[in-house]
């Protein structure tokens, strides 16, 4: 009965309007008050507390300052030159230069959101400049923002690695191939686009010595992803440490080697990166009680039992995890639905023989498809209120890449060695 006073709570709590993390915690408290636990209300705080009580979380708040930093220290702008200096030239050049500015810049701010409205303030508005539909301008931005989630370091796979007792580091290596493969694709995507709708191009001729200055000042951005993985999996540096090293070297790129950061500059980047640390924390924090009471009533055993019974085979299994994400998805956004999903789903794909590190690739990239989905799809209100477009118009355009996503994800399912084999040569 306690379950069922869980769930009911929660689904009645969002239905009046409650947001998912008080929510969470008022079903918490009342499965505490009406359910068989025997509980008093005080083991609902020490709960609260130990979720949020991980050495490290407190690597996410110092990725994001980090990113901050780089940003407001002209990053987004000078990975855009080189990517234009690459595609540019490409019929609808653009699109693809806006996923590898994406895909750059995600390795700097490990968030989804962050990345999105970096790259959209910017790219959106030159892309409508040199003639792109904006509704295209703004689905390609929408969705290669997801690479802000897959390519290491990322907030959502660190949450993952708490939740599921995963390594961290594993996990940010067992992102490099997915994120390269799926940038790649929507590369793809965005050029078939381009050439059937006859986008326009850059005309102008390569030029060499153009190409290497560009290199040259986004050097220090592409360098930052290898510093922190590179410390990680020297040994040099945990998590949390490497967050640290990434916020100094932010600070010295910006200051010395950009001269764009000013000591007025870090207060809003520090608070940027607090009140996106908020939102993630206080939901871990009330995810803690939430899930030891789903835990306690063996609802994750219960459900990996069920469906082993059913001997319906690893893939099979594993598509029905995925349908499960994408429908929670359609109304849950990415951290909520990772932190009720994870305990519950990943036993069933440990039975089934899927790696963990490939099971947190396959929730990631399931999730971040969820991003650019409506009608929850975080990214997409993001690219709508800066490029001032309705979420229909954004919407159809966004079908191509709905397309990509689902076969890069096909891929990291019949594949296993997309996401395990480089962490398994490191020695994760």
């Amino acid at each position: 009965m306690t379950v069922v006073f869980l769930f009911l709570s929660f689904v009645f709590f969002l239905a009046i309007g409650v947001p998912i993390v008080w929510a969470m915690a008022g079903a918490s408290i009342v499965a505490l008050l009406t359910g068989d636990l025997s509980m008093p209300l005080a083991w609902m705080a020490q709960q609260t507390i130990r979720g949020a009580d991980s050495i490290s979380l407190a690597s996410i708040p110092l990725f994001l300052f980090a990113g901050e930093l780089m940003n407001r220290g002209g990053l987004t702008r000078r990975i855009m030159r080189l990517a234009e200096s690459v595609f540019g030239r490409m019929r609808g050049g653009l699109g693809l230069v806006n996923v590898a500015t994406a895909f750059v810049y995600s390795g700097v701010t490990g968030s989804a959101t962050a990345d999105t409205g970096a790259v959209a303030k910017v790219m959106i508005p030159s892309m409508a400049e040199r003639g792109y539909p904006p509704a295209f301008a703004a689905a390609v931005t929408a969705a290669s923002g997801t690479l802000g989630i897959i390519v290491p370091p990322s907030v959502i796979l660190i949450l993952y690695g708490v939740l599921t007792n995963t390594s961290i580091g594993g996990l940010f290596m067992a992102g490099v191939i997915p994120g390269v493969l799926l940038a790649l694709t929507f590369m793809v995507t965005a050029y078939i686009v381009g050439v059937r709708e006859n986008f326009p191009r850059v005309e102008v001729p390569f030029d060499a010595a153009q190409f290497w200055r560009d290199l040259l000042y986004a050097m220090p951005a592409i360098l930052m992803p290898l510093l922190v993985l590179g410390s990680i999996v020297a040994g040099i540096a945990t998590t949390t440490e490497a967050a640290a090293l990434s916020v100094l070297y932010a600070l010295a790129a910006g200051a010395l080697v950009y001269r764009e950061l000013r000591w007025r500059d870090l207060w809003p980047a520090m608070s940027e990166a607090v009140v996106t640390t908020g939102s993630v924390m206080v939901i871990m924090a009330v995810a803690m009680p939430f899930g030891w009471i789903l835990t306690i009533e063996q609802v994750p055993h219960t459900v990996a039992s069920w469906i082993v019974e059913m001997n319906a085979g690893p893939v099979v299994t594993v598509l029905l995890i995925i349908l499960a994400l994408k429908v929670v998805g359609f109304w849950l956004d990415l951290g909520p639905a990772m932190i009720i999903l994870a305990p519950i789903l990943v036993p069933i794909a440990k039975a089934a023989g899927f790696d963990p590190l490939q099971i947190g690739l396959i929730f990631t990239v399931t999730l971040g498809w969820g991003l650019f989905t409506p009608p929850i799809g975080t990214n997409i209100f993001v690219v709508c209120n800066i490029a001032r477009l309705g979420i229909g118009e954004v919407s159809w355009r966004l079908v191509p890449f709905w397309a990509a996503t689902a076969a890069v994800l096909l891929l990291l399912v019949l594949f296993p060695g997309l996401s395990t084999w480089l962490p398994h040569m490191m020695g994760y």
